[in-house]
Formats: C-alpha cells, sequence, structure tokens
C-alpha cells in the first residue's frame, strides 16, 4: 500500500515537470550494451549511453536492475522519445555541492597534494582540481629558501607531492570551474 507521501510526490512530478539541467532520480529497468535505461517516476523512460557511464567512473557491467541513480537531464525529448540524462554531469553537479557545503561550513578538508607549479600546489578533489597558491601555505610548509627564484621554490614545492594537508575553501566558482584552498587558516586559530 503506498503511503501518502509517495502520492503527494507523485502529484508534485505531475505538476513541476522536470526541466534540462535538473538532477533526475531513477530506477535502472534495463540495461542493454549501449547504454541504461531508467524510470522516472511519472515522467517518461530516461537514457544514459555506455559512454557517460564509463567517463563517470560507473561502468554498466556494476549497474543492477532495479538500482536507484541520480543522473542530469540533458534533453528532454530525443528523437527516439527518451529523457537523455548525464551521469558525469549529476556527478560533477553534486561534487560541487558537496564543495559549496564545505565552504559555507567552513570545513577542513584533509587533501592529498596531486601536483605543484611555481605558483602553489594542486589538489584533486573526486575530479575537481583545487589550487592552493603558495602565499596560502602556513607559515610551517612555507619554502624557505635564501635567495629564491620561481625554479626553487618550485623545487621546494614539487616535495609536497604526495603528502596530506589540511585546507579550507577560500573561493569557489563551479561556473568557471575555480577551487582556490588555503592551509592559513590554522595560523587565525
Amino acid at each position: 500500500m503506498k503511503k501518502v507521501k509517495d502520492y503527494l510526490q507523485a502529484y508534485k512530478d505531475l505538476l513541476i515537470p522536470p526541466r534540462v539541467g535538473d538532477i533526475i532520480k531513477g530506477k535502472v529497468i534495463e540495461k542493454t550494451k549501449n547504454g541504461v535505461f531508467l524510470e522516472l517516476g511519472n515522467y517518461k523512460i530516461g537514457l544514459i549511453k555506455k559512454e557517460d557511464l564509463d567517463i563517470s567512473g560507473k561502468s554498466l557491467s556494476k549497474i543492477e536492475k532495479g538500482e536507484e541513480i541520480l543522473a542530469k537531464i540533458t534533453n528532454l525529448n530525443n528523437k527516439d522519445d527518451f529523457v537523455e540524462l548525464s551521469l558525469r554531469e549529476a556527478n560533477k553537479d553534486l561534487i560541487w555541492k558537496k564543495l559549496q557545503d564545505l565552504s559555507d561550513e567552513r570545513e577542513q578538508i584533509p587533501l592529498s597534494v596531486a601536483g605543484a607549479n611555481k605558483g602553489g600546489l594542486i589538489f584533486n578533489f573526486h575530479g575537481i582540481q583545487g589550487f592552493l597558491p603558495a602565499s596560502q601555505l602556513s607559515r610551517e610548509h612555507y619554502p624557505k629558501i635564501e635567495n629564491p627564484t620561481p625554479e626553487r621554490i618550485f623545487q621546494e614545492l614539487k616535495k609536497f607531492v604526495g603528502q596530506e594537508i589540511k585546507v579550507k575553501i577560500i573561493s569557489i566558482d563551479s561556473r568557471r570551474q575555480k577551487l582556490i584552498l588555503s592551509e592559513k587558516y590554522k595560523e587565525n586559530i
């Protein structure tokens, strides 16, 4: 027996149809060699193409019939009358949302240094690249070099690759794909 909550959600879904850009939950009803078909509640049938699944890190073989998946609507009505969905785009949007929440909450994030350049350190948060300018390193980690040159600073910064550093987000812009981090927050405590 359906709960009142289920009926209310179905009614809401009928009144407010999804739009391109919305993230929607669907239940896997069919897998083919080219993709996955999802039941989208009272709306339509959705399609996530195989290449989108592979890019997102979730391969077709790991998806189970009956599994619920979040995907982003990219086309409401393709030539075959399916709603086209993107798992990759949904995952990216959800990661940016998580980063925004961490920024709003001023949360520390322990991240491993993925790389360095002459200006600072590069981090990776679930596929999103973040940058920590050398000026935002704590006193403990800031390179102490006599007669500093960009090349010598770069050599010192490369020593951090693979190390974990606790950082906070100081600037985030998902539209421009920019994530700026700082380690200096510890000095203000």
